[in-house]
């Protein structure tokens, strides 16, 4: 019984507050003697019994059963659970299917083993969530591995809502009237995201939601109160659409929502004002320590020494420390992760550096004796850390981060300068024995030009200067797409930013798509979407095609009357009888293709003879 129906329910049986003495039988004591309590304190009191049971679970040894006749304590064994149970870190919970294994990239430290647990107990009570933490701290891996421990089986269960879009039109997540498919100039109710994932049991979460508009905010608020915890024992959320009635969730459905927030000196988050918040249970993540963050490194990154883990978890602190500026970036766990990425590529290049076994904490300068890794990773720390710097103060504070670096890999003012300023990688553009580029070297990293099955002759590109700065440009892109990572290019209008991304697709025969966005680009520009079509639009552009192979298959002089023929066609829009020439052309330049191929068979095979 909920809360409120349980007022209703004391009111109608008990009568008005206070109005009457109300005395209850509450048990047994030790003795024997029964125990009585006023009605009135019942729910006081049995809130403190649970609020205290509950602690007791959460700070006591998580044993789940004790013989009383022996001293030794016995824990609940997986084996003796029921293959649709799994056991949280002390939460039993119900998943959907058995499964073997689950394979998620979470480590199990004792900060993501506290919010894991907190999350599955508010997941038990079906309350709505908000999860608080530092950016990048691991909110969206939480979820993921959560999802992945109840639901192994099921694809996409979490449903992600980015509501720092201010452009979200609120009604593309109840649903909206869209042109029918079946019955031409008719119109048919399409659900939007978030009804779908209702229905479907989903899990949605609400990212950056202290960022979304009140419109949006005021559409999900009564969806959010519909978990409260008022509601009846097993209530499903259900959600008002106006025309077409209540939307009552599957079972499985839930609903999470995110803040990114810095926290205080002491640790502690300001309290959420963005409106409905107070309706959200909001679950802290804390930052992981440092112990937990060695942890996390060597776990992830196996080939870093223990020393070498720290050190560069202490370089990262002190950059950490030295704050940030309006147009710079912070400094969290996002970028040691890059810079630890880098840093475990650099030391698989120099197997004697890196592998001290001392249990005293190292300076790098000692970790890393040979001076040309420690500048390599001084480079790599600059792509991470101080890469960037637009305005003045942005500027002045990567100095401060490059000083601060340079000094904890005992790097002198001098070389620190000279790498900035002086320094310039490899470029080096790999050929085959018929000239065709098939690779590009930029410093250490290679990346492999995609192979051509023909050689196609194509304009010729525009005038690229491969000077110093073009150099460093290209390497650090170069890097960023080894490792997978996305790259923004800041800079003034007409500073070479799309010339040296054409360059480089040029050299790695990668075909580029450019998209000049603005604030009229839609969604359907980037992944489609319905609208009205020209049937001239996409013939013109295989007409186009259709004449480039034409002409290098077959003699234009020769065929200068079906050649004609077709752009008669193509201008008159006579698609059927176009459609029939390219055909037939297709198919007589197969025949000459296996023709071409059986004579130089057979000269192949007089030649051996």
């Amino acid at each position: 019984m909920g809360e409120a129906e349980r007022e209703k329910w004391e009111t109608a049986t008990l009568g008005e507050l206070y109005t009457v003495d109300c005395t209850l039988g509450y048990g047994d004591a030790l003795d024997g003697s029964h125990l009585t309590i006023d009605g009135w304190l019942m729910p006081i009191t049995e809130l403190e019994r649970v609020r205290s049971a509950r602690n007791a679970i959460a700070i006591e040894s998580q044993d789940f059963y004790c013989s009383d006749t022996e001293i030794v304590q016995e824990q609940i064994q997986l084996s003796d659970l029921c293959p649709l149970v799994v056991n949280l870190h002390g939460v039993l919970l119900v998943r959907s299917s058995v499964t073997e294994n689950i394979s998620s990239p979470l480590i199990p430290t004792p900060t993501a083993v506290k919010a894991l647990r907190s999350l599955a107990l508010h997941l038990t009570t079906r309350l709505p969530v908000l999860v608080t933490s530092a950016p990048s701290s691991g909110k969206t891996l939480l979820l993921s591995h959560l999802a992945e421990t109840l639901f192994p089986h099921v694809q996409n269960q979490l449903v992600f809502i980015h509501l720092a879009d201010t452009s979200l039109d609120p009604r593309s997540l109840l649903g909206s009237h869209v042109s029918s498919r079946t019955q031409p100039g008719t119109f048919e109710w399409k659900e939007g995201i978030l009804v779908r994932a209702m229905r479907e049991g989903k899990w949605v979460v609400f990212k950056d939601i202290d960022r979304g508009s009140n419109e949006v905010l005021a559409l999900i608020k009564p969806l959010i109160e519909s978990l409260g915890l008022d509601k009846w024992i097993g209530g499903r959320a259900s959600l008002e659409v106006v025309g077409r009635g209540e939307v009552v969730a599957a079972d499985t459905f839930a609903i999470f929502a995110t803040r990114s927030a810095l926290p205080s000196r002491n640790g502690t988050f300001a309290t959420p004002t963005f409106y409905g918040a107070h309706k959200l249970h909001e679950v802290v993540v804390a930052s992981p320590t440092t112990e937990e963050l060695t942890l996390i490194v060597q776990s992830r990154y196996p080939r870093l020494s223990s020393q070498a883990t720290s050190g560069l978890i202490r370089l990262w602190q002190a950059v950490r420390e030295l704050g940030t500026t309006v147009s710079a970036r912070d400094v969290g766990l996002r970028e040691l992760e890059k810079f630890c990425v880098r840093a475990e590529q650099l030391i698989s290049s120099y197997p004697a550096d890196g592998s001290s076994t001392s249990d005293e904490d190292l300076p790098l300068y000692s970790i890393f004796p040979n001076t040309s890794l420690r500048e390599e990773i001084f480079l790599a720390a600059r792509d991470v850390f101080f890469g960037s710097g637009v305005t003045a103060s942005a500027r002045a504070h990567t100095g401060l981060i490059a000083h601060t670096v340079g000094s904890q890999l005992g790097l002198e003012q001098e070389r620190q300068e000279w790498l900035l300023s002086r320094w310039m990688p490899d470029f080096d553009v790999e050929t085959d024995r018929d000239g065709r580029r098939t690779a590009l070297r930029v410093g250490r990293t290679r990346l492999l030009a995609k192979p051509m099955k023909r050689e196609i002759t194509s304009s010729t590109p525009r005038p690229f200067a491969v000077h110093r700065p073009a150099i460093l440009l290209m390497s650090r892109i170069v890097n960023a797409i080894a490792l997978n990572e996305p790259v923004l290019l800041t800079g003034e209008t007409g500073t070479g930013k799309t010339s040296v991304i054409t360059h480089l697709a040029h050299i790695l025969h990668q075909p580029l798509i450019s998209l000049n966005l603005s604030n009229q680009t839609e969604s359907s520009d980037l992944i489609g979407g319905f609208r009205p079509l020209d049937a001239r639009v996409p013939a013109l552009s295989l007409q186009s095609k259709f004449l480039d192979l034409f002409g290098e298959t077959f003699s234009r002089r020769r065929n200068e009357r079906f050649e004609a023929d077709v752009r008669k066609s193509v201008a008159q829009g006579k698609w059927k009888r176009a459609v029939g020439l390219w055909r037939e052309s297709v198919k007589l330049a197969k025949d000459r293709i296996m023709k071409k191929q059986s004579s130089d068979l057979e000269l192949q095979e007089n030649g051996v003879k």
